[in-house]
């Protein structure tokens, strides 16, 4: 070949190379921007459709606070229950005395035993097409009952839009997000969580979650162990697009309970949570919370549910933890920013490392 020609080849080559590059960009650029949001869950409506999970052998814990819930919502309030059988959703209603308006409940038969948290199973989303589910895909799992949560989304996502449910490319748990109307709140554990699942970076992740949701993506965290290594609302919740809450370990130091040792560390997480939420212009309250030891399980205010009544009015269903003075504080900071708080006492089951937000998954709202 002829260096004339060569050169030629090479140009040629250059120019393909370009193309080729230009069309990746191209692409990309041009991509479909999401449509879909997490259904939020601050009082921004109200509540149409949730989704619980009924398990027998929790009826001890669980059973006292289905009850004082169901009596308190209001009965427009469809509620899908995902059982592992028929007979277990005659058990749950038959379970249910002084409730009314036990036609809005409805059974979702998973033929798997499940645990109680309906909330980390799947991720509830809304659209210009209407809702839809959001589920991780398939891991391993600590127990046979873990294993058959996974095909709670699939089971709900069939009986309510009869269809599958969407799968994402990174493995969540819907406790791992939190969202007002126009953000979705995510953390640094969410790295943690993919580790070993290719790319497992606060970049791609954070990426991912802006290609899920049409809001916008408010990350807490630069590195594990910053903030709190729970689930999200655990430690913070949004109340609406420009207001947090977030715990505030300090004012939990008061608690009966024994707390975890180690004040320091579980406080500066917390902080740090609210000064980075400061950071991005989010106004933020405090509110108590207990780290019990072992870090897992909380006594924690803002793991709640949010609702509008039929006046309009927000609406806090409270997690109560047989604590007088920090229940009555809680109750005190959500009725200064113009809740009317139901409370619902989880006692029976808070040590087993969730609250009430945990056993609640908001499907739709108004």
């Amino acid at each position: 070949m002829t260096p004339a020609a060569r050169v030629g080849c090479g140009i040629l080559a250059g120019v393909a190379a370009s193309m080729a590059v230009a069309l990746v960009v191209g692409a990309t650029m041009h991509a479909p921007a999401p449509v879909d949001r997490l259904v939020p869950e601050d009082a921004s409506g109200h509540m149409h459709r949730i989704a619980i999970h009924y398990a027998p052998a929790m009826d001890r814990r669980a059973l006292p606070i289905w009850r004082q819930l169901f009596r308190a919502l209001p009965p427009d309030i469809e509620v899908e229950v995902a059982v592992t059988a028929p007979a277990d959703f005659t058990h749950f209603l038959a379970s249910l005395p002084g409730v009314d308006h036990l036609e809005r409940f409805h059974a979702v038969v998973v033929d798997h035993v499940l645990t109680t948290w309906s909330r980390d199973r799947l991720a509830a989303l809304t659209g210009p097409s209407g809702g839809a589910i959001l589920a991780p895909p398939r891991i391993g799992t600590a127990s046979g009952e873990r294993a058959g949560d996974w095909d709670a989304p699939f089971a709900i996502s069939r009986a309510i839009y009869h269809r599958e449910p969407r799968i994402a490319d990174y493995v969540f748990e819907g406790g791992d997000l939190a969202a007002s109307s126009h953000h979705v709140f995510a953390d640094i554990n969410l790295v943690g969580r993919n580790l070993g699942r290719g790319d497992a970076t606060r970049e791609h992740l954070e990426g991912e979650l802006a290609h899920t949701f049409a809001e916008d993506v408010v990350w807490l965290g630069d590195t594990i162990g910053e903030v709190p290594q729970h689930h999200i609302m655990m430690y913070m919740v949004p109340l609406d697009d420009t207001h947090v809450l977030v715990g505030d370990v300090r004012t939990g130091l008061g608690a009966s309970v024994a707390h975890d040792p180690d004040v320091e560390l579980m406080t500066a997480r917390f902080d740090r949570v609210a000064a980075l939420l400061a950071e991005k212009g989010f106004a933020v309250t405090r509110i108590p919370v207990v780290v019990l030891p072992g870090a897992g399980s909380y006594i924690t205010y803002t793991n709640a549910v949010f609702d509008r009544d039929a006046s309009g009015a927000k609406v806090v269903y409270l997690p109560t933890y047989d604590e007088p003075v920090l229940d009555a504080e809680a109750a005190r900071v959500y009725e200064s920013l113009g809740y009317r708080v139901v409370p619902i006492d989880v006692s029976s089951i808070y040590t087993l490392n969730g609250s009430l937000g945990c056993l609640v998954n908001v499907l739709s709202r108004d």
